[in-house]
């Protein structure tokens, strides 16, 4: 196993892993977000104008707002007892375990670690589960590793790639809010835009289309919302969501209101689970790490510094 931190040093390793194969699975974390599906369609569009045979699979059903990007309408969503499509090659990225993409590791564990994998990922936590690994913490999105290893690769990003790898950077940076987002990320956003990028569109999708049963159940969990100090907590239970029609991923709109309230140190969102377990997600202000809390119940920390959390047990 290999690990680079360095795009430019991982790129011709992972080029010939790429030359050598035809057919390659491409795969993300469970509950994907828009820089898990912008970055798995963004290498995608890439690998077929290589003349490659990808094949996106997610680990679980994509947020509504991504379902408009370019290629979107193929990628496959993984079922319980599917079997794992063939491929001369496995390619992870956004993720920081195996573990983490959840039913296809459960029941293709042994597939997965006797097949050829690389990894492209910007959690500071991945230890390199991969025969390559490029771990960069310092990215302030997946995607953006991506699209710099792509170039260094010198493989072609058409403008469909671009739009779908500019999605992954403008959901994992909240439209560069994080504390991750460095001078570089302005300048990669601006260089997929001159790729062909279409940025009004990814705009339009992730601000201007929120679903109504969105608004209504950030409303019922913010009415309930309590602070103490510099501490901020709502809960989500399934009545809630049954009585808005609101979808899973409708929780993130409520993290994200409750960062811009004054004070906030740190904020957590409760919420259940269909199957009577909570997910649990923590931010908060840079100067607090909420990763080494989140670790604890098996959570995932993101990139930018350790300040987000994703999903909690």
């Amino acid at each position: 196993m290999t690990m680079y931190t360095h795009y430019h040093e991982a790129a011709p390793a992972f080029r010939a892993m790429i030359d050598g194969a035809q057919r390659i699975l491409l795969l993300s974390h469970i509950n994907p977000d828009g820089d898990a599906i912008g970055s798995l369609l963004g290498v995608y569009h890439c690998l077929r104008a290589l003349g490659k045979t990808p094949l996106a699979l997610a680990s679980s059903s994509v947020p509504s707002y991504t379902i408009g990007l370019p290629g979107a309408a193929d990628i496959l969503v993984y079922q319980a007892g599917a079997p794992l499509p063939s491929a001369d090659l496995i390619w992870l990225m956004d993720t920081a375990t195996l573990a983490r993409i959840g039913l296809i590791f459960e029941e293709h564990q042994a597939t997965l670690a006797t097949s050829p994998l690389i990894i492209v990922d910007h959690h500071v936590t991945n230890t390199g589960e991969g025969r390559l690994n490029l771990v960069d913490s310092g990215s302030a999105s997946c995607a953006e590793l991506l699209f710099r290893l792509l170039r260094a690769m010198d493989v072609p990003v058409p403008a469909a790639a671009a739009t779908c790898l500019l999605m992954g950077m403008t959901s994992d940076t909240q439209s560069f809010q994080t504390s991750s987002t460095n001078a570089q990320s302005l300048r990669s956003y601006a260089d997929l835009i001159d790729a062909g990028a279409d940025h009004a569109a990814v705009i339009r999708a992730m601000y201007f289309m929120l679903p109504a049963s969105t608004v209504r159940l950030s409303a019922h969990a913010l009415s309930g919302m309590q602070m103490q100090g510099g501490l901020i907590w709502t809960t989500i239970d399934r009545a809630m969501l049954a009585a808005t029609g609101a979808e899973d991923e409708a929780g993130d709109d409520v993290v994200q209101r409750m960062q811009r309230v004054a004070g906030m140190r740190v904020c957590v969102l409760f919420k259940e689970r269909q199957d009577g377990t909570v997910k649990i997600s923590l931010r908060s202000t840079p100067a607090l790490n909420v990763a080494e809390i989140a670790q604890r119940w098996v959570g995932r920390p993101r990139a930018g510094g350790g300040r987000d959390t994703g999903d909690g047990a």
